[in-house]
């Protein structure tokens, strides 16, 4: 008589509901301390989600305060966002942008982003920002991104970003990072 396993169930998916708020608090060197706080919203799974934020941001010396709010689809790497900002007496936005998963052994993963952004400043003044770049972090917190962008009539620039973990604690909610970056324009008038 053959022997036939049991039929395989297929697995479940699992639904991942997750309200986080969160901010941060940092010192400028300008004086007073610039304050963020955000509270974001996801539905799906691990590798399959949507999430939703609205945040507000400001120094606690001086200025307006920024508020926003952004929504970003995942899909195993891939996905894009949308995020809208406003500063009043300063500037709107409106950005989009895209990004795939180049690599990801676990342990490493290389991101490819493109975006674009249509701003309009307080004066009237109107102007979009495009870009690509790719985006490097390590499972352990460090990072780095280079970002290539244009602004059609003014210019472009070239941009490096780099982040490296000096502490963490035991659950990785608590962490103390050395962050960096550098810009050089490539052409126009800046």
């Amino acid at each position: 008589m053959p022997y036939y396993p049991p039929p395989t169930q297929p697995p479940r998916p699992i639904r991942v509901r997750r309200q986080v708020l969160g901010g941060s608090l940092a010192s400028n060197p300008a004086g007073g301390a610039d304050a963020k706080l955000a509270l974001s919203k996801g539905i799906g799974t691990p590798d399959h989600n949507v999430i939703g934020q609205v945040f507000a941001a400001g120094n606690t010396q001086s200025g307006p305060v920024t508020t926003g709010g952004s929504l970003a689809y995942n899909n195993h790497g891939h996905g894009f966002d949308l995020t809208k900002t406003h500063t009043p007496g300063v500037q709107d936005s409106f950005t989009q942008s895209a990004h795939a998963n180049l690599f990801n052994n676990g342990k490493h993963n290389l991101d490819a982003k493109v975006f674009a952004s249509q701003n309009k400043l307080a004066n009237g003044f109107e102007f979009q920002r495009n870009g690509a770049g790719l985006d490097y972090s390590h499972i352990n917190g460090h990072g780095a991104s280079l970002t290539h962008s244009n602004i059609p009539g003014i210019g472009k620039q070239l941009g490096l970003d780099a982040r490296a973990n000096l502490w963490s604690s035991q659950d990785r909610n608590t962490r103390l990072d050395l962050t960096g970056n550098a810009s050089k324009w490539t052409s126009g008038p800046l």
